[in-house]
């Protein structure tokens, strides 16, 4: 069968100048544009392909496609030169190894933030200028150090990728202020949960002398409660993520999956005073009915936060979010004599460092005691 052959390279708006459109004629007369679109996971060429009646609608019903591709930021690389290559190369690596809230949370920020601004650079053209320009440029947008900083550590991962070796250099990110509920404020809490006990304010008394999370309070079932052996098993966190299907109508969807981090995945012993609130709330109950709703629908995080504001309202305690549960907890571990190595695997931490940093913060008054055991080494 004959058939006529054409390369066509593109220039203008939108192209990158470098992109080839394969013409062919087919015997039965009409015409078919084949354009390069990126590589396989073997590493053998992508194409994609229109056709049309005409040699003239067929290419520009090509170019047409590739340069609304090219503007609306698509994945889609002609050159192992352009960045955009391996931005697709890096999210297909941890879309394999990383959790669905994760790689969800990673191509977000990949399509909004770096795809845009990198994917048409070349490798070549990568400098430590152009980074710091665009590091100043989120700044000035407003984004918090915090937001600016995981654009910047995702950037880097990409570039380790490319084999080209540039230090970023990171904001300065303010240290959080820690939020743990004081004694007296505990007893006020502690006293409204149990006073208007229900499934709710047990799941916040649970969290309380626990450190559970929110997302693995929401997530807990009652076949992963060991009332015999007085054991919890954390296996499971509820997150809410963008959908990776972007012609679906839900922009999000809910995600039962694996906690935080491997070591999140951990049995936590319970405090024998829980056993009768549990022995009470387990009757009827089946394996797979969560927690805090008594059956096998589960309730979203942001409806038990929801849940939570209201209860610590009434009670003027509005002004402590969901964590400070979990910081209270630790803080009140470490005052009773826990070793903080202990206090690490009781909150699922991969290293002792992120424990002491982030979650053990003595109270004036521990600091009062300590410094009043010290003695004079000579008295006048």
């Amino acid at each position: 069968m004959s058939f006529l052959y054409y390369i066509i390279y593109l220039e203008g708006e939108g192209s990158m100048g470098d992109e080839k459109i394969n013409v062919y004629k087919k015997g039965n007369g009409r015409f078919e544009a084949r354009y390069f679109y990126g590589y396989k996971p073997n590493g053998t060429i992508r194409y994609k392909s229109v056709s049309g009646k005409t040699y003239e609608e067929t290419l520009k019903k090509c170019k047409e496609e590739i340069n609304k591709k090219i503007l609306a930021n698509d994945l889609l690389i002609y050159n192992k030169d352009y960045l955009g290559y391996y931005i697709y190369k890096w999210l297909r690596s941890v879309k394999i190894r990383c959790k669905k809230s994760t790689y969800s949370s990673y191509h977000y920020t990949v399509k909004s933030r770096i795809i845009p601004m990198f994917a048409k650079i070349k490798k070549k053209d990568l400098d430590l200028d152009l980074i710091d320009n665009y590091t100043e440029e989120l700044l000035e947008e407003g984004l918090c150090p915090k937001t600016v900083k995981d654009i910047l550590v995702i950037l880097e991962q990409i570039f380790k990728v490319t084999g080209v070796s540039i230090k970023v250099s990171m904001p300065k990110v303010p240290r959080k202020d820690i939020q743990i509920i004081k004694p007296f404020e505990q007893v006020l809490l502690e006293k409204e949960l149990l006073t208007n006990l229900d499934l709710i304010s047990f799941g916040i008394y649970f969290c309380l002398y626990t450190g559970l999370r929110i997302g693995e309070i929401c997530a807990l079932r009652w076949e992963n409660i060991d009332i015999k052996n007085k054991k919890i098993k954390v296996k499971k966190t509820i997150v809410r993520i963008k959908n990776p299907d972007v012609n679906a109508k839900k922009k999000t969807i809910v995600v039962i999956d694996q906690p935080k981090s491997i070591s999140s995945i951990r049995e936590i012993p319970i405090p024998d005073f829980m056993i009768t609130f549990l022995l009470k709330f387990s009757e009827g109950r089946g394996p797979d009915d969560f927690l805090i709703t008594g059956t096998n629908k589960y309730m979203e995080t942001r409806t038990y936060f929801n849940r939570y504001k209201k209860i610590v309202k009434e009670i003027g305690l509005d002004h402590y979010n969901f964590h400070a549960l979990r910081h209270t907890f630790a803080t009140r571990c470490i005052e009773k004599g826990c070793d903080p190595k202990t206090l690490s695997e009781i909150l699922g931490h991969s290293n002792v460092n992120i424990t002491l940093q982030r979650y053990v913060h003595p109270g004036y008054e521990s600091k009062v005691k300590v410094i009043n055991q010290l003695n004079p080494m000579y008295d006048v």
